[in-house]
């Protein structure tokens, strides 16, 4: 009888994990309530797929997604590049999909934004040290903080926390509001989020222009926890990167990405994909290293600590290009 117990238990204790709660997290670039009321019939789908509950979880922090998804609160996420790096590195996290938005584009470019009356160009903008404002992702963030750091402003030699005379951070409507109701001079926003928000706020767009493009970079990405069961990622791969594709519900599943962010569907992905976001981080690490006022010894310490990094950083997303 004692035995036959200790069966039961565990039989029900196995059952209870098998169905337990996944939560997907999601990097808002808008209104977190709106964000899951978008994704929710997406997460009601994968629901039915998995035979399990799925609740939604949204943030406009990606340093708060990345502590849920450390902390096992999250085990899939929707990330941007940067904050997916940090997942991999101190989270268990695996990429296995990324986003492909409407047309099958699976690349954005980000962008700096200002006024109509603002300065002419990019050239005109760096003429007039501590004159401006701008509203810029966190530091975390790859398309609202690292790529323009580097590729607008480090390629020129300048330092934003430098040359701009107040940084508010934000997400991509946060910027562009601020912009708008002239908070700043400058909005750092990226092609995916700035279509949206020329829909949602057209007035307000006709106002402004796009000063700075990027080179183009991969779209966001889909990871899950390694420790989930093999057959449960197994599940959840194979839904993702079928949901609007096949099945008899495709159509109605393509209307669903649609409203949801504007996506055709997801793509496969891996690790790898972020190596991007690694070179970038060292180049601009190295040249705020620069410029630091520091002993060469410190410099020297740094720069191999910036080198350990990046080199770990290679070897878990699958060694040298």
């Amino acid at each position: 009888m004692r035995q036959w117990r200790l069966w039961f238990t565990m039989g029900m204790l196995l059952a209870g994990t098998a169905r337990a709660d996944l939560t997907l997290g999601l990097l808002a670039g808008k209104g977190e309530g709106d964000v899951v009321a978008d994704w929710q019939p997406i997460a009601d789908d994968l629901a039915r797929s998995l035979g399990q509950p799925v609740r939604i979880v949204a943030v406009k922090d990606d340093t708060e997604l990345a502590r849920r998804f450390a902390s096992k609160e999250i085990q899939i996420a929707r990330a941007d590049t940067g904050t997916a790096l940090s997942l991999i590195e101190h989270g268990n996290g695996e990429i296995f999909a990324r986003l492909a938005l409407t047309g099958g584009v699976a690349e954005y470019r980000s962008l700096l934004l200002v006024r109509n009356d603002g300065p002419a160009d990019l050239n005109a903008l760096l003429r007039d040290k501590q004159r401006w404002t701008i509203a810029t992702g966190a530091p975390t963030s790859t398309a609202g903080y690292l790529i323009p750091a580097y590729h607008a402003f480090a390629k020129r030699n300048v330092l934003p926390e430098a040359f701009f005379r107040e940084m508010k951070t934000g997400n991509a409507e946060d910027g562009f509001r601020a912009l708008a109701e002239k908070r700043v001079d400058v909005a750092v926003s990226n092609s995916d989020d700035l279509d949206k928000l020329r829909e949602t706020y057209p007035r307000d767009f006709k106002n402004m222009r796009v000063l700075w493009q990027s080179p183009a970079f991969s779209y966001d990405p889909l990871v899950y926890r390694k420790d989930l069961p093999a057959a449960t990622r197994q599940k959840i791969a194979r839904f993702f990167l079928d949901y609007g594709r096949n099945g008899a519900n495709a159509a109605k599943e393509k209307t669903r990405l649609y409203y949801a962010d504007q996506l055709s569907g997801f793509l496969p992905s891996g690790n790898r994909q972020l190596r991007e976001v690694t070179d970038l981080q060292l180049y601009l690490d190295l040249f705020k290293l620069n410029l630091a006022r520091q002993s060469d010894a410190e410099r020297t310490d740094r720069e191999k600590r910036l080198y350990r990094r990046y080199n770990q950083l290679v070897a878990v997303l699958g060694g040298p290009k």
